[in-house]
């Protein structure tokens, strides 16, 4: 990563954290909240390949009830800054 590529690389926690906040606040249209952190960071100039929030235990999309039930979650994001891919991952409970 170049000076200004690590000074932005911390911005791929924060797309993370603001999914998890989303969710955890009661937020259930997932595929939408997925596209806007998308958005987020490629407007910052990543490429994203993906930012999902999935169930932890077999990483498949939770259905609304799952989400509300509080079951074990994961925010997983991985996305190119330049020439270096960053991955991250975020463990919640909705």
């Amino acid at each position: 990563l170049s000076a200004d590529e690590r000074a932005e690389a911390g911005a791929l926690a924060p797309e993370l954290r603001q999914l998890r906040d989303a969710v955890t606040g009661g937020a259930r249209e997932l595929p939408a909240l997925e596209a806007a952190a998308l958005e987020g960071l490629r407007a910052r100039g990543w490429a994203p390949d993906y930012l999902s929030v999935r169930r932890q235990r077999d990483l498949l999309a939770p259905e609304p009830a799952e989400i509300t039930a509080g079951l074990p979650l994961v925010v997983l994001g991985a996305a190119r800054l330049g020439s270096t891919r960053l991955i991250d991952n975020l463990e919640f409970h909705a």
